[in-house]
């Protein structure tokens, strides 16, 4: 029997547009490159397919020797490259997505990773505490992670600072409250939480 578009048992089937869109929504990209991408592999399947058709009647043996079949082979070739480049366009939005994943412990994080975090707050002194972290001095920065992270977005919940959900992930929106923080406190503003801005979160107002 005639078969017809590409074979998923040898490696040459195209992922359901349904699917690259899932990805794509998943990394947050883009999804029409990679289902133009798709779209043209497949057209260029289905050419090549009809070309072969158009030939398919074709004696195996001509007078003058055996035909070659190149046709046919030509196809499966260009199949097998399309194929491959759509998987690795696929493979490399997944690369994209887990680039962007925080990783536990990175940057100044404590180890334990994200999560979910409470504010428990309580005052010793002029000092103010989150109830996640007593530091003072440990560097926390963009992608940490951990007690840390959480302690700082507490502290500028406190100073009336939206950083979102305190998570224990020091995302873009924490550095930019950070930084917003800093500005006030009228010291360079970087986004990095070292012992100048701890003074700046735990001062208690």
């Amino acid at each position: 029997m005639p078969r017809h578009g590409p074979d998923i048992s040898n490696g040459t089937a195209f992922p359901p547009a349904a699917a690259v869109e899932a990805l794509a929504r998943i990394a947050d990209e883009d999804a029409g490159p990679l289902l133009a991408l798709r779209d043209a592999a497949e057209k260029t399947w289905k050419t090549a397919e009809d070309g072969t058709s158009a030939v398919g009647h074709q004696p195996e043996r001509a007078k003058n020797g055996p035909v070659t079949g190149g046709p046919r082979m030509r196809v499966a070739a260009l199949s097998l490259t399309v194929g491959t480049v759509l998987f690795s366009a696929v493979v490399s939005v997944a690369l994209v997505l887990d680039t962007h994943r925080p990783a536990p412990g990175s940057a100044g994080g404590s180890g334990s990773g994200a999560g979910k975090y409470e504010c428990h707050y309580t005052r010793r002194g002029d000092l103010l505490f989150g109830g996640n972290s007593t530091t003072s001095s440990r560097r926390v920065m963009l992608n940490s992670t951990g007690p840390d992270a959480a302690e700082v977005q507490c502290l500028l919940l406190r100073h009336k600072l939206s950083p979102g959900d305190v998570d224990g992930y020091f995302g873009p929106r924490t550095q930019t409250q950070v930084e917003r923080l800093q500005g006030q406190g009228h010291i360079p503003a970087d986004g990095v939480v070292g012992e100048e801005t701890w003074r700046l979160l735990r001062h208690a107002r």
